[in-house]
């Protein structure tokens, strides 16, 4: 069974401010809201509504750093549109379901074309998609980012026009110029930086603008508009009717200060809850609960300083599927609890960085090399109430996560602290039993 896991990795991996305006909360469906007529998009912004392609084993949150910097500098959510895929399904037609995706943009922004950006194998799709001359005449421009070089620019006879934005330091991707593309190489970046720095943003925006962004930090809104998705890890397929609970809790401790939800979301067909605008800089638990009887998740995460449509909750598939079959194995009692760790925007990377669990060290060189590229930690005892650090699970198996042994006792109620360099997260120790904790770092 490990040998066919380790087959089915080695086949994917080669194929591989104020409050918000309320006009802009009447978005389209990438924040799930109600859909209206729009103003078409000005050419003479060239502000066209920007498309973004994840990667392998990555959701349309892999954006969320770009998109608050688009708003930031002034364009709006109903211009910027995150495309979720299975890319653990490579028999799927998703060059015709992007296609769909693209002419729904268009239809509904009134624009002609859009802006095009792939990550990693988001950069493949993107490239098959462009090599039909149809296709290729709805997109204005094309970022190709920490994805395999290629002999030339995208479309066919590299029509389109091109930006290549790679890093000699990506350990995923092997990255190079591209022969008339603008090529733009910042070094020092790890596969997911590539697609989430302030460098990376600042080259896409002169792309698109010829020129440079006005801002590259975050703008501060008061209150925050936030929604998102509900999808399972790894297929991204969407949960009609999951439950999405929000509760305000102590940042010292991350124990709920009301069991009363603050809010209360059901999703829509297309995984949808939300939008909702909630005070800045407040932590919260967001606990889902699929409608198909899977194990409940709750997730903990920093608090918001802007608009966020892509606030993605990820449920656990069901058996037979691959992710869900990985998943399986996770304990599920009253003695312990089981915690991942999504560090959403880069990788943690020994020796520049650091991830302390109750402050024991666990970015060793084992668990954090460049190869690796881990931003998926998955922590729980193997059965023996020890924390001893070994591999756990098939986790290892897989680019991008890992699985440690570290025993989270729950006979009393305590906290979990989680340091990732310079910021922290508090959580409860929660039974298993219970569900699945995450604690996100943006």
């Amino acid at each position: 069974m490990r040998l066919f896991y380790l087959y089915i990795v080695l086949l994917l991996v080669t194929a591989c401010q104020k409050a918000p305006n309320p006009n802009d909360l009447n978005t389209p469906d990438n924040l799930g809201g109600p859909v209206s007529p729009y103003s078409p998009v000005g050419c003479d912004t060239c502000k066209y509504p920007v498309v973004m392609i994840h990667g392998f084993l990555a959701s349309g949150d892999t954006y969320t750093p770009f998109h608050q910097l688009f708003t930031s500098n002034g364009y709006k959510m109903k211009q910027l549109y995150a495309f979720d895929w299975n890319s653990l399904n490579q028999t799927a037609n998703h060059v015709a379901t992007l296609n769909t995706f693209i002419d729904k943009v268009l239809l509904e922004t009134g624009a002609t074309q859009v802006a095009l950006m792939g990550h990693s194998a988001g950069g493949g799709l993107s490239y098959n998609y462009l090599s039909d001359a149809t296709r290729a005449a709805k997109v204005a421009h094309y970022v190709h980012i920490g994805s395999g070089a290629q002999p030339g620019p995208a479309g066919p006879g590299g029509i389109i026009p091109t930006l290549n934005l790679w890093s000699p330091d990506d350990a995923v991707a092997a990255g190079a110029d591209i022969p008339g593309a603008v090529n733009v190489s910042i070094p020092g970046k790890d596969h997911y930086q590539i697609a989430t720095s302030k460098e990376s943003f600042a080259a896409v925006y002169n792309f698109f603008h010829g020129g440079p962004p006005a801002t590259l930090e975050v703008t501060l809104h008061s209150p925050v508009c936030i929604a998102g998705k509900v999808l399972t890890f790894g297929e991204n397929q969407p949960q009609l009717n999951a439950k999405v609970e929000v509760f305000q809790v102590d940042p010292l401790t991350g124990m709920r200060l009301s069991d009363t939800p603050d809010y209360t979301f059901m999703t829509n067909a297309d995984g949808f809850w939300g939008p909702k605008n909630v005070p800045e800089n407040v932590n919260y638990e967001f606990k889902v609960t699929p409608p198909n009887g899977t194990r409940t998740v709750y997730y903990y995460r920093e608090g918001f300083i802007h608009l966020n449509p892509l606030v993605y909750l990820r449920t656990i598939p069901p058996p037979p599927s691959l992710a869900g079959l990985l998943l399986a194995g996770l304990p599920n009692n009253n003695t312990q609890s089981v915690l991942n760790v999504f560090s959403a925007s880069q990788a943690i990377v020994q020796p520049q960085d650091t991830l302390l669990i109750n402050n024991t060290l666990v970015s060793t060189p084992a668990y954090a090399s460049p190869e690796k590229t881990a931003i998926a930690w998955f922590f729980y005892d193997d059965g023996d109430n020890n924390t001893e650090l070994i591999p756990v699970g098939l986790f290892g198996s897989f680019p991008f996560l890992n699985g440690v042994d570290y025993y989270f006792p729950t006979a009393t109620p305590t906290t979990i602290s989680i340091k990732m360099n310079d910021r922290s997260l508090n959580i409860p120790n929660r039974k298993s039993s219970d569900g699945v904790m995450v604690a996100v770092f943006d």
